[in-house]
């Protein structure tokens, strides 16, 4: 008859207590270490909330200060913001030549008008040596507070080069004005 081994299974034991062991030192460190930590953070907070209320301190005084600051300049004579008379209270309409030249072989001419106005027309006369070269009428399209000529876009070819004159001559519910500008073609 064979013999059957019998195997040793202390081994087996040791390996599990070993590492039943490194499990207990971890799980210790991990306890002892959020304990003293939470002691840091009780100190740190504490200082944290000694700074919030310096703060706020500080911030009271500056708040103070500003309060009076602002009465003191309440105080002052007041300046106002726009000097000038109300340009839609005005009996005539005006405005300048926000751009003229040339793009693309056409003269464009922008106008932009002081005033707010509904409707109208604005007249284009373009005058070189004392002489009309071109004649045109545009819209007045209005905006949010000033209003402006739809725009006028002249063919080079009409006009020949050289200095000329610009003459807008603005028409709007009975008011009326006149824009003057040069421009090199």
């Amino acid at each position: 008859m064979a013999q059957k081994r019998k195997r040793n299974k202390k081994w087996i034991y040791w390996i599990v207590m070993v590492g039943l062991f490194v499990a207990a030192v971890v799980v210790a460190y991990l306890v002892w270490d959020n304990y003293f930590n939470d002691k840091k953070g009780e100190k740190q907070d504490e200082q944290m909330v000694e700074q919030v209320d310096e703060k706020k301190t500080a911030d009271k005084v500056d708040a103070d200060e500003e309060k009076d600051a602002a009465e003191k300049a309440v105080e002052q004579k007041r300046v106002e913001q726009y000097d000038g008379n109300n340009p839609n209270a005005a009996e005539g309409l005006s405005g300048v030549v926000t751009y003229a030249g040339v793009v693309d072989g056409k003269l464009m001419i922008r106008v932009n008008i002081d005033q707010y106005l509904d409707g109208g027309e604005c007249r284009l006369t373009l005058v070189r040596g004392g002489a009309s070269i071109y004649s045109g009428i545009a819209e007045i399209v209005g905006g949010a507070s000033t209003a402006s000529c739809a725009g006028f876009d002249v063919a080079v070819g009409e006009l020949g080069g050289g200095a000329a004159e610009i003459n807008i001559n603005l028409n709007s519910s009975g008011r009326s004005g006149t824009i003057h500008g040069e421009v090199d073609i």
